[in-house]
């Protein structure tokens, strides 16, 4: 009798349990390759000073998401069709940005621009949108019709006259000193980097063109996503919380540094509350989208911890969640009033700390333990912790805690920001865990529209389970932006939905918010 394939697969898996546990956890997951990313693909660019190599993503076959025998030979075009608009001042004027409802319609200011810097919004075809002077909204010295993808960038250039190097150089000489100079160079080699990208991987290069190059491939591990289906499997020593201590013991933490490292010979914080004779658990991932890669984790949460974590959640006040368009003004003054309550999202939100309890802390080490990220990474850290890091504040943000009641949504939208084209780090949003917190609402799934498949024009659709987490990337291996990543909250129709979400940046977190 032959043995079906997710049989094999499971007995596969218990046998690597058992070894890791003869092996004392001395390997920890399926993906042990060292190799580089497959779908990165040499690209020979020149951008004014010469020929240069970059290992560029360029997207798989769509027979290789179904492992050789895919539905269709194409990919299905997605009902929904919107895109990430990449929008740039290459002036050295400080301008407002305005969406336009319709031809002569309504017109909203999103944000403000400041010289030479960029911003980025979900939008569709057809939008329209436009620049004005700072405090002259009637004079639009610039005008936007969004296309269709890869069609992402929008950028107002006054000095640029088309077939006419001489003159483009007299109108920089004329009008932008030494430092507005530089900064004009660089956006024009973005846009040259951009225009070779595009020819070679038919995505636009949605980060910037830095000074030693293009923006650096992701320093932390991304887990590979080769086909609908596909697992992998890491183990924890942080096990699942099965009692609720004591209140006592449930204080916030207060040290801090490598006080708060945990050897694995060391037992996990509050260790007899959790799971008996379990020294470690095994944490699958499945992968639900190859683009974006996007993967789910079974019983990420005990009961216990979202018991926890509610019962925190009825002595947070909860807040109308705000969307504010993601570029470099980010937290300045100008921006922090455009923060807003919009359509677009609907939902109520806190933000709770590592440090708020013992078991929060632990979420965060399972967290690390699931990306394969050093857990000292999302905290502060003392002076000989990660030296290689330029800065010691933690790559993470704290836990959002949302709560969506009926008819609340977020519409599709990134994850990801933009930055100034003077920052050689360019610190940006890398990977979103999404927790679960409950479910039985009607709608409320978590939907990726665009993902690349054979079958359906429709989303991707995870539906809610209680103790689920769901893992995507905002980033692509190369150090681009993932356009796909785009998700949306679907509006409950009866009931609620709570979770927390966990934002993970690379190769830093920007301190444009605090």
């Amino acid at each position: 009798m032959k043995m079906k394939p997710r049989i094999l697969a499971l007995v596969a898996l218990l046998f690597a349990t058992v070894a890791i546990a003869d092996e004392d956890l001395s390997q920890t997951c399926s993906w042990t390759s060292t190799e580089k990313d497959p779908s990165l693909k040499e690209l020979i660019y020149d951008v004014g000073d010469g020929p240069k190599p970059f290992l560029a993503y360029v997207e798989p076959p769509l027979e290789s998401f179904y492992r050789g025998d895919p539905p269709s030979k194409t990919r299905v075009v997605p009902k929904f069709n919107g895109l990430a608009g990449k929008f740039v001042n290459m002036s050295n004027k400080n301008l407002n940005f305005y969406w336009e409802s319709a031809v002569g319609g309504a017109v909203h200011l999103m944000r403000h621009y400041k010289p030479f810097s960029t911003g980025g919004t979900g939008t569709f075809p057809g939008h329209r949108f436009f620049f004005s002077p700072d405090n002259d909204p009637d004079t639009r010295v610039k005008e936007f019709v969004v296309g269709e993808y890869p069609q992402n960038y929008y950028v107002y250039d006054p000095y640029f006259v088309e077939g006419d190097p001489v003159q483009t150089e007299k109108n920089l000489k004329a009008n932008l000193n030494k430092k507005e100079r530089k900064q004009y160079d660089k956006w024009r080699k973005t846009l040259l980097f951009n225009e070779q990208y595009l020819n070679f991987t038919g995505r636009s290069y949605l980060a910037n063109y830095l000074d030693d190059g293009p923006r650096k491939a992701p320093s932390h591990f991304m887990w590979p996503a080769d086909y609908f289906g596909q697992e992998h499997w890491v183990v924890t020593k942080e096990t699942h919380f099965d009692r609720l201590p004591p209140s006592d013991d449930l204080d916030p933490i207060l040290i801090t540094g490598t006080k708060r490292v945990l050897k694995d010979s060391d037992p996990r914080i509050l260790q007899e509350y959790r799971v008996k004779d379990e020294p470690y658990m095994n944490m699958t991932l499945k992968v639900l989208s190859v683009i974006p890669r996007v993967f789910e984790i079974q019983n990420f949460l005990s009961p216990t911890e979202i018991d926890h974590i509610l019962d925190l959640a009825g002595g947070i006040e909860l807040h109308e969640s705000t969307t504010g368009d993601v570029g470099t003004d980010r937290g300045s003054d100008r921006t922090k009033g455009l923060e807003r309550k919009t359509k677009t999202r609907t939902s109520k939100n806190s933000w709770v700390p590592r440090e708020k309890s013992p078991i929060i802390d632990a979420i965060y080490r399972r967290a690390a333990d699931l990306t394969r990220i050093d857990e000292a990474l999302l905290r502060s850290r003392d002076k000989d912790e990660h030296p290689e890091v330029p800065t010691k504040r933690k790559v993470c943000e704290e836990l959002q805690l949302v709560h969506y009641g009926p008819e609340q949504e977020y519409t599709a939208h990134h994850d990801f920001g933009h930055t100034h084209i003077d920052d050689n780090l360019a610190g940006a949003r890398f990977a979103t865990i999404l927790f679960y917190l409950n479910e039985g609402m009607e709608g409320g799934h978590t939907s990726f529209p665009r993902y690349v498949n054979g079958e359906s024009f429709h989303e991707l659709a995870v539906k809610p389970e209680a103790g689920k987490a769901v893992l995507f990337y905002s980033q692509l291996p190369d150090g681009n932006m993932d356009d796909f990543s785009q998700h949306a909250a679907k509006p409950i129709i009866e009931g609620e939905k709570w979770l927390i979400n966990l934002w993970i940046w690379d190769p830093v977190k920007d301190t444009d918010d605090e």
